[in-house]
């Protein structure tokens, strides 16, 4: 389980009094994922677009958002890594997709949740000496 950003192991009697939720940012996330990128998009396997997970070891935020808010620019500007994406799943170009930066991180945080890249998780029902 974690508690912040610290892995602790949990009994069943301390597991049944914690509840563990989301971040809110991967809450917002899960919502946005479902409207915008379920159809053509699964963390761990490609779908019509490639896989999400490990999204951010390969690209930073800061290419990831004009990525997601018009990726024919960036393949037309020549962004090497986004001609290859293009290139490499059928030059089939991914929708424009009218969203903000903050919109696209809450995204990218409920991606890693996923795929248990060390997202942050809050809990409840422990006291703070606990949960650090």
């Amino acid at each position: 389980m974690v508690c912040g950003n610290v892995a602790e192991p949990l009994d069943s009697t301390k597991a049944s009094q914690v509840a563990v939720s989301l971040s809110p940012e991967a809450k917002a996330g899960d919502a946005l994922f479902k409207a915008n990128c379920a159809q053509c998009h699964a963390v761990n396997e490609k779908v019509v677009g490639p896989a999400l997970a490990g999204i951010t070891k390969r690209r930073p935020i800061s290419w990831l958002v004009p990525w997601v808010q018009n990726s024919a620019k960036v393949v037309a500007s020549g962004d090497d890594y986004g001609v290859k994406l293009f290139n490499d799943n059928g030059k089939q170009q991914m929708p424009s997709f009218a969203l903000s930066k903050k919109e696209i991180e809450d995204i990218v945080a409920w991606v890693e949740a996923q795929e248990g890249g060390g997202a942050v998780v809050y809990c409840s029902g422990l006291g703070s000496s606990e949960a650090n």
